[in-house]
């Protein structure tokens, strides 16, 4: 079967190929990834995954069959409501600009295969930029050099925060940036092993804020290969488990594992806590 738009998310699919939302699923609790690919576990929709596809459908050409796919952005009366209005006022600001304008002026979802230790990985791109564009970026915008000098094009993916701001990290016990926390590194690593050519990767950002901010970011080719060696210590271990070749670890603490939890015992109190740290 040809991996397409109309099947990407599949089942199918999911099962066949890895990509890097499969990939942090599993890094966060290997049970409830796994579960999710066998449709034994649905993540539930939230608004604020609505309004980044509403972005996303506008720039992809597709708002009208996103619009009719999703009648939960409607009110009674037919309007919109007031978070997708938001929405609306996000591309506005998107659009205003010129730099984000030529960033996301590339090949609109771009789907490419590759092999990452092993595993088959797959990837969709927002904004494939030509080396022609990214040179009348960095012509315009001279302090793109850094990202875009001397490149034979770019990958642009595009996210809609709610903000910019540093974010606590449990793991590192610490704020870390929204690109590490939400594992954008990861994903910027995973494309450009999977396009091939070693191009830029470049974050086109927009914020949900009344006043929504931009924000075009960079992640260097050194950070992308520190990444990209964890993807490949960790891909096969996750791929087995696709497999049924070894058991998924619970992380015992995501929606999942709470759902599907089983009392063994009586513990005392004090070991909740104990848990906890």
């Amino acid at each position: 079967m040809v991996l397409t738009s109309e099947n990407y998310f599949s089942p199918e699919m999911q099962m066949a190929y890895m990509g890097s939302s499969q990939f942090k699923a599993f890094q966060k609790c290997e049970a409830a990834a796994l579960a999710e690919i066998r449709g034994e576990y649905v993540r539930p929709s939230t608004t604020a995954l609505l309004v980044g596809s509403y972005v996303d459908a506008h720039f992809e050409g597709t708002l009208p069959l996103f619009k009719a796919q999703h009648p939960e952005l409607f009110k009674r009366d037919g309007g919109l409501k007031a978070d997708y209005i938001q929405a609306q006022s996000i591309i506005d600001r998107m659009e205003s600009d010129r730099l984000y304008s030529l960033l996301m002026s590339g090949k609109k979802q771009v789907i490419k295969t590759g092999i990452i230790a092993g595993v088959p990985f797959k990837i969709k791109i927002d904004s494939l930029l030509d080396a022609d564009t990214c040179q009348q970026i960095v012509s315009e915008f001279p302090q793109a050099a850094a990202a875009l000098g001397f490149c034979d094009g770019a990958i642009v993916d595009q996210k809609v925060m709610s903000d910019m701001q540093d974010v606590w990290s449990d793991e590192d016990h610490r704020r870390v940036s929204f690109v590490e926390a939400w594992g954008y590194d990861i994903q910027g690593a995973i494309y450009q092993a999977v396009e091939g050519n070693m191009l830029p990767f470049v974050l086109a950002v927009g914020t949900k804020e009344d006043s929504p901010d931009l924000a075009a970011l960079f992640i260097s080719d050194a950070d992308l290969s520190a990444k990209l060696a964890e993807i490949e210590d960790a891909a096969p271990r996750y791929q087995a488990i696709k497999e049924g070749r070894i058991p998924p670890r619970r992380c015992e603490h995501c929606a999942y594992c709470r759902m599907t939890k089983h009392l063994s015992g009586i513990i005392n109190y004090k070991e909740l806590s104990e848990d906890a740290e």
